[in-house]
């Protein structure tokens, strides 16, 4: 068994790896510079001069910053010791741990070494990253910080965290909610569980075909189109010196080309956003196997940077199925898992994408994590007041302001008419779609029409449960019920006081009750 009591340094290849890291981050910072070098006299010499230079002193602080830095496990604690100028020595507490993720980049996969990554709760970024070291002594390691971050977990549910600053409301039962029977999901959701491996999502080539097909397409068209935007707007003296250098009977013809080019470019662009899209499910998605077991949720994905993801069914706080209309014809969703997420971070902790779940993934990873679902009748069902649907409508007629601006009066009318009815019957479809379900331990929070997310939360994680007024409402007693978990906060809009006060007492009722559970 490896020895991880005694300091360690990691692999010798990580000067090479840090190298690449230190020039990356370099190219990120030091871009404006590239392009304004690039316009000056003797651009290349001067770029292959600061370029030899800063290669030379990035590898001289990348081997100082190797022979300088060690980590070890003790007793408690993961100990990280760092730093060339300022020496750092981090201890992160096993019960602080929540992910400890395994990567692999290109120079890792070519010298046949795995990178590490370990996450926080309460802390942006990662508290250890190690980025070459030996296979076998990563998943050693990862092993080792995982068997202690779990024992080291407290036992009870954490009252004190629902009593925190939030308006949390009455803790007492509602409409019998205190006879109901509980299920302990902290207790079916255990690494410990009696849960035998079984297999979820598995990519193939055509699968990946079926992911790229189901992205967004004009989102990445658009970046693409930008990029190119970018590139051509720093050389405007390049195309200024071409237009001018054409003789004047070709500048008529150049621009009727241009016009005649409009529909085909459509064409293109939407077709690049395609191959964008194709193209970035391969990088992500390549060779993609998961499964769950005793230990969680386990992923295994990337071509150019494989990433591995070892979740605990504990540390999931929220999930949230992702579909849009190509991906309900093919079958598949895709699930998003949010961990806990930094005290100061607004991004939701780590968020990890599982592509191509079918529905027989979908009910077995269902099964483990909310199996209060299975029964299939919520506690509550509750949907926006009336009123959401009239604002919606409003909020899309606004553009009309523009269309009787510009427009004659007749084209103007044809056009409202159209968008009207347009509007409409999207409003509809939108509002339908919001609709939340309190069941004994889980909140399913839905919205969307064409893009749809279902938002699952465990009540036994909620911090707290905020009813939020709304200023020009509050005469009716209408207002959003805002869900505070470690993974950032949910919200519903636009329900009545009577309904939230409702939600908010169940949830705290069954929070306490977990935790006595406990």
């Amino acid at each position: 068994m490896t020895d991880f009591l005694s300091p360690r340094r990691q692999h010798p290849l990580g000067v090479l790896i840090l190298s690449a890291q230190f020039l990356w981050r370099f190219g990120q910072q030091a871009w404006p510079l590239l392009i304004g070098a690039s316009f000056s006299d003797n651009a290349f010499h001067k770029i292959l001069i600061g370029g030899a230079v800063f290669l030379a002193l990035s590898a001289v602080y990348a081997l100082i910053y190797y022979l300088r830095f060690a980590y070890h496990v003790s007793g408690d604690a993961l100990i990280v010791e760092k730093g060339v100028l300022r020496r750092e020595r981090l201890q992160v507490p096993f019960e602080r741990i929540q992910t400890i993720q395994l990567f692999q980049g290109p120079i890792q996969q070519a010298f046949r070494l795995t990178g590490l990554k370990v996450d926080t709760a309460g802390s942006a970024g990662s508290e250890l990253q190690l980025v070459a070291i030996r296979k076998e002594e990563a998943s050693a390691l990862q092993a080792l910080l995982r068997q202690r971050s779990t024992e080291a977990q407290p036992q009870t549910g954490g009252e004190s965290a629902v009593e925190s600053g939030v308006d949390a409301g009455p803790a007492e039962g509602v409409d019998g909610a205190a006879t109901v029977p509980l299920q302990s999901t902290v207790e079916t959701a255990s690494p410990e569980s009696d849960v035998t491996k079984r297999e979820l999502v598995s990519l193939s080539l055509g699968g990946l075909l079926k992911v790229g097909l189901s992205q967004n397409h004009l989102r990445n068209a658009f970046a693409g189109f930008a990029l190119v935007s970018y590139g051509i707007g720093n050389r405007p003296e390049m195309i200024t010196s071409w237009a001018e250098s054409l003789p004047p009977f070709l500048a008529p013809l150049v621009g009727l080309a241009f016009v005649l080019l409009i529909l085909p470019s459509m064409v293109l662009f939407l077709v690049s956003g395609v191959v964008f899209s194709l193209v970035t499910a391969v990088l992500k998605y390549y060779r993609l196997e998961s499964s769950i077991g005793r230990e969680g949720l386990h992923i295994d994905m990337g071509l150019l940077r494989r990433n591995t993801f070892q979740v605990p069914f504990e540390r999931i706080h929220v999930t949230i199925w992702r579909s849009n209309w190509i991906r309900r014809k093919l079958g598949f969703e895709t699930l998003e898992v949010r961990q806990a997420q930094a005290q100061s971070s607004s991004q939701g902790g780590l968020r990890v994408m599982l592509p191509a779940m079918e529905p027989q993934h979908k009910a077995i990873l269902e099964g483990e994590l909310y199996p209060d679902l299975e029964a299939g009748i919520p506690v509550m069902q509750v949907s926006p007041v009336r009123r959401l649907r009239w604002l919606l409508w409003l909020a899309a007629l606004a553009p009309l302001v523009w269309v009787w601006t510009f427009m004659s009066v007749a084209a103007a009318a044809v056009f409202s008419a159209l968008w009207v009815a347009f509007t409409g019957w999207t409003t509809a479809e939108r509002f339908a779609s919001l609709r939340m379900a309190v069941h004994a331990d889980t909140v399913v929070i839905e919205k969307g029409w064409f893009w749809q997310r279902r938002i699952l939360l465990r009540l036994a994680q909620i911090q707290g449960v905020e009813w939020e007024r709304i200023i020009l409402l509050e005469r009716r007693a209408i207002g959003h019920l805002v869900f505070h978990t470690a993974a950032g906060p949910r919200r519903f809009n636009y329900i009545r006081r009577t309904q939230g006060d409702a939600i908010r007492s169940w949830a705290m009722n069954q929070h306490h009750a977990q935790s006595r559970r406990a």
